[in-house]
């Protein structure tokens, strides 16, 4: 018989999905959402639930408008009776779980899942600092999506919670399975905007702040002049659309930078497949997802050393690490990737470039979770 497990976690996102789903077929799984799409940035829902192999339910607005304070999750856990309850990061939906089971079941395997990359844990502001130091001596295990947060727990958090290193990493045979769907769309852009024969540089992200994208934009019209035949392609959208663009109107002008909006499922796909290198600029990241997408589509990848997904570059195999706030590191590391990229030849699947795999990942977290199980 399987365990019962219930996940609550803030809404679903297309990175998620596969780790939803192998927490639905392991285990009589129950998936309660706090939002019907992520804050930070709206997906297309109705796409995003066809791939799911479990129903959602959707949590009731929080106690007196506070956010997090969902009371009603003390009446899910106590009709569902679970072995294993998952949370996300530290917050007050995260203590009225630990608190359950505090006051109603101390074998109760309590998990909470957290996307910090190293600055933020090291600098967490008071109250966070003081939820997560009274989690941590409730909580059985932390997923921690950066093995150098891994570290930094292990070295200066010791307390009855176990870690566990799980980055945010979709299914590898799935989402290229995705990618080969795409190829026909990939065929169509590259005939319409000239992209074969050509070095293709791709950004996937909101254009806001912290993004960084005015340094790739900068670190473009530098390398540009030793390679002609580079190509950036901007994908997505936000409020610095407008700026970026007259920052590089010229370089528009010429089809050598493009805006092509923001994109969803296989659209957004099929660009991965037309890029020999990827590049996450960004100066707050807490991991950054879509280096993951662009590793599993045999992208050539620059990671900001902010973000917690920079530790799926390994050096100089799959991709370079740079500093954000270093104008010419970026520059030095995209030369040095465009000397070593080939132009597009044929829009076909690439090699996979991620180190890591999502199954074996999964089959570590799933150990750990049936030992405190039991």
């Amino acid at each position: 018989m399987k365990k019962r497990a219930i996940i609550l976690h803030p809404a679903i996102a297309p990175y998620r999905v596969d780790f939803f789903n192998s927490l639905a077929k392991e285990f009589d799984a129950s998936f309660y959402f706090e939002f019907d799409n992520a804050l930070e940035q709206a997906f297309d829902q109705e796409k995003l639930r066809k791939r799911l192999c479990f129903a959602p339910h959707f949590l009731s607005s929080g106690f007196m408008g506070i956010k997090n304070l969902r009371l009603e999750v003390l009446t899910i856990l106590w009709k569902n009776k679970a072995d294993v309850v998952f949370v996300s990061e530290y917050n007050l939906l995260g203590l009225l779980v630990c608190f359950y089971k505090l006051l109603f079941n101390w074998n109760l395997t309590v998990v909470s899942i957290c996307d910090d990359n190293v600055s933020m844990a090291q600098g967490t502001h008071f109250v966070k600092k003081l939820t997560r130091y009274v989690m941590l001596h409730i909580l059985s295990i932390v997923v921690l999506a950066d093995n150098n947060v891994l570290t930094w727990y292990e070295s200066n958090l010791r307390f009855k919670s176990k870690y566990v290193y799980f980055p945010i990493i979709q299914s590898d045979n799935f989402f290229r399975e995705r990618l080969l769907k795409a190829l026909s769309i990939s065929v169509s852009i590259a005939d319409r905007y000239s992209l074969i024969g050509k070095k293709n540089i791709l950004y996937v992200g909101r254009l806001v702040e912290i993004k960084n994208v005015s340094l790739l934009l900068k670190a473009f019209r530098q390398v540009n002049a030793d390679f002609p035949d580079a190509r950036l392609l901007i994908v997505g959208d936000g409020d610095l659309r407008e700026d970026l663009e007259s920052q590089v109107q010229d370089y528009i002008s010429a089809g050598l930078i493009r805006f092509m909006g923001k994109q969803e499922g296989l659209d957004l796909l099929a660009y991965y497949n037309l890029a020999q290198i990827f590049v996450l600029p960004s100066l707050y990241e807490p991991f950054g997802t879509v280096v993951n997408e662009a590793l599993l589509s045999g992208c050539y990848t620059l990671c900001s050393s902010i973000a917690g997904s920079a530790c799926l570059i390994d050096e100089p195999q799959n991709g370079l690490v740079f500093d954000p706030s270093n104008e010419s590191g970026l520059y030095h590391k995209l030369k040095k990737a465009l000397m070593g990229a080939v132009g597009l030849e044929e829009i076909a699947l690439k090699g996979n470039k991620m180190q890591i795999r999502y199954a074996e990942r999964m089959d570590c977290l799933l150990k750990c979770l049936y030992l405190s199980i039991n």
